[in-house]
């Protein structure tokens, strides 16, 4: 029989990691690493390929202290003045003060008429006493209707001076009227009888005796009579001018105080 021969024993040599990187075996290793990061990278996509309307923007707020150019210009740039509103307010105007004046002129020219009415009759009555004869013939003198003028004139000066007195102010300034009337009513007689043609004593003599003449004292009395009612219903009036002119006095001195600044 033949010897076995012993069989060789068999070296396993280390294999060197970097020999074996650059051993053309290991490629197919490279490839399938590479093969690998592509599929992570195509598994995972990166943020560069995000899309950008995914991704919120955030807009900080840009103030003058973050930025230095917006801070410059803050500071460069004059402030806006406030502006101010000018409130225009008319001033109250004072009340004129209402008067009884004119409304006493109408008055007084109504007056005359009806005094005129009042002393056509009496002196129709007197020359009818008188003379036992009615006669109108009067009316075609002159001398009747100044006592009328007489009227007019001495109540028209009353009411000037009195205005918005009260009835009991007519009453007393109504012998006023009445004197003007009787006073005037004499010279007139006087007058018409030729005064510049008679000497002191005779013109004396016929001032006296036309004081006297019951045409004269009627026409005394009329005006008075006449002026008392008229001034009846002036006062009246009168008394509510004056309550006018106080409220609308009290109004203005309210409104003056309102637009008054208080300390």
């Amino acid at each position: 029989m033949a010897e076995k021969t012993p069989a060789e024993p068999v070296v396993v040599e280390p294999v060197d990691s970097e020999a074996a990187v650059a051993e053309p075996a290991a490629a197919p290793k490279r490839t399938t690493a590479r093969k690998d990061v592509d599929a992570t990278e195509t598994a995972a996509p990166s943020a560069e390929t995000v899309p950008v309307e995914a991704v919120p923007v955030v807009e900080e707020p840009i103030t003058a202290s973050s930025d230095p150019e917006t801070k410059v210009l803050a500071e460069t740039t004059p402030a806006e003045r406030p502006v101010q509103e000018v409130i225009v307010v008319d001033a109250p105007v004072a009340p004129k003060k209402r008067s009884n004046r004119v409304i006493g002129i109408a008055f007084a020219l109504l007056a005359s008429l009806v005094f005129t009415v009042l002393f056509a009759l009496a002196v129709f009555i007197i020359g009818f006493v008188s003379n036992g004869s009615p006669s109108i013939n009067f009316l075609y003198s002159p001398t009747f209707y100044w006592p009328v003028v007489l009227f007019f004139l001495s109540l028209v000066i009353v009411i000037a001076v009195v205005n918005t007195a009260g009835w009991w102010t007519y009453i007393i300034t109504s012998v006023v009227v009445a004197a003007g009337v009787y006073f005037g009513t004499a010279a007139v007689l006087l007058v018409s009888s030729g005064v510049l043609s008679m000497s002191r004593q005779e013109a004396d003599a016929v001032y006296f005796a036309a004081l006297l003449n019951p045409i004269t004292i009627a026409a005394a009395l009329i005006a008075r009579e006449v002026a008392i009612w008229t001034g009846a219903i002036l006062g009246r009036r009168g008394r509510t001018v004056r309550l006018r002119n106080a409220e609308a006095r009290e109004a203005y001195e309210r409104e003056q105080a309102e637009l008054t600044p208080t300390a």
